[in-house]
């Protein structure tokens, strides 16, 4: 299930969302130009290798810190990035239309800094570095199922050598894509291979827990949004 876009028309221009897109994009595309040993040494430099931020002794307080946040802006491969902008640009610009532009940048970059510190915990004994923005956007995810369950996401739908154009609940598809990460990656628990589902397990958790207190503070002025009775193509 690819998401080709929802049903929210946003109110105002997606600032913040867009940078964080240009930037994933453009760190990928520099990352892309090296090769073998320079690529291996910029991993290592700018992701977080899990045996190694544990120590104490490895890092100072400020290269730790910056591990974490460089981490979620680093990607593998096309595959990799291809499918989390995807996701960040038809779910984040919702969000960001929601929360505002500091906050959602705040929520974003919460969401995807818990979603590491657990993963690094959970396998302290990895000497593989942790990249990716898979937890930010999940979490990204988690509050768009609050605020924005009844939207449609127009979805291309790919069985064996099928392909179809198909209109899903926001909350279906959100549901939908959580079960297949889950079931693709449980049995690695415990496993290196496991950073995909510790990261969207936690990312998500995350977004969901501090979506609700601003759902809560917040939910009368965007019934919009809940509802989804208002939204466009």
């Amino acid at each position: 299930m690819i998401p080709i876009r929802s049903t929210i028309k946003t109110e105002n221009i997606p600032y913040v969302n867009y940078g964080l897109l240009a930037v994933n994009i453009l760190v990928f595309v520099y990352a892309f130009s090296l090769q073998g040993e320079a690529l291996e040494a910029f991993y290592q430099m700018h992701g977080i290798v899990p045996s190694k931020i544990i120590s104490l002794e490895a890092y100072g307080f400020l290269d730790r810190t910056a591990k974490y946040f460089s981490s979620m802006f680093i990607h593998e491969n096309w595959l990799h990035i291809g499918g989390n902008m995807i996701f960040l640009y038809i779910f984040g610009n919702a969000v960001e239309d929601l929360l505002g532009h500091a906050r959602y940048l705040l929520f974003y970059l919460v969401c995807g800094l818990v979603a590491v510190f657990v993963h690094v915990i959970l396998i302290s004994h990895s000497t593989v570095p942790v990249i990716g923005a898979s937890g930010a956007i999940s979490g990204v995810l988690g509050i768009y199922i609050l605020f924005f369950p009844r939207s449609r996401i127009f979805t291309l739908l790919i069985v064996l050598v099928f392909v179809y154009f198909v209109r899903v609940r926001a909350y279906l598809f959100i549901i939908f894509w959580f079960a297949i990460q889950f079931l693709t990656e449980i049995g690695y628990i415990g496993d290196e291979e496991a950073e995909g589902l510790w990261a969207h397990l936690t990312g998500f958790i995350c977004g969901i827990m501090a979506g609700s207190g601003f759902f809560y503070t917040k939910r009368n002025p965007y019934e919009k949004y809940r509802s989804g009775q208002k939204a466009e193509w």
